[in-house]
């Protein structure tokens, strides 16, 4: 899933949760993505090489893409994360914000694009929809928008 598709299901999700949800929209949007961190060494090792990151096909992109920070060692590293946060006591609000933004990237991302639930212990790939590169870009097509008007209502 793209990222902005994240930044507004986490946003609308939160608006139902978080009074004044508007003020926390940097947050949110930080948290939204920063799982997608571990896309960048794969980004940037195929930038200098764009003929081959042309050629990857859909079922390839999670061995260049995806490492265990978005597998459930990555959750547990979160929770730690947490863990850690509350013990420091930050406010609750941002506790909330984060918990809920790494538990939703997570799940949009299982339920949308290729995952490895049991990754680093077993390589086993797991896509319950979405198979096809155009069915791929269908979902873009759809998701992104929905997730759009549903942030815009959320929003004002």
């Amino acid at each position: 899933m793209n990222i902005f598709a994240h930044i507004m299901i986490n946003y609308v999700a939160l608006s139902f949760i978080i009074p004044e949800t508007q003020k926390y929209l940097i947050p949110i949007a930080i948290f939204s993505v920063i799982p997608d961190l571990d896309h960048l060494p794969g980004y940037v090792k195929l930038r200098f090489n764009l003929r081959k990151l042309s050629k990857i096909r859909p079922e390839e992109h999670i061995n260049h893409f995806r490492t265990a920070m978005q597998e459930p060692a990555g959750i547990l590293i979160g929770i730690l994360v947490l863990l850690i946060l509350y013990l420091f006591g930050i406010d609750e609000t941002y506790l909330i914000i984060v918990a809920i933004c790494l538990a939703l990237h997570w799940l949009v991302d299982f339920l949308t694009v290729d995952t490895r639930p049991l990754y680093p212990f077993s390589n086993k790939r797991v896509n319950f929809f979405f198979h096809t590169r155009k069915q791929r870009l269908v979902r873009e097509a759809v998701i992104t928008p929905i997730a759009l008007i549903l942030f815009l209502l959320a929003y004002f």
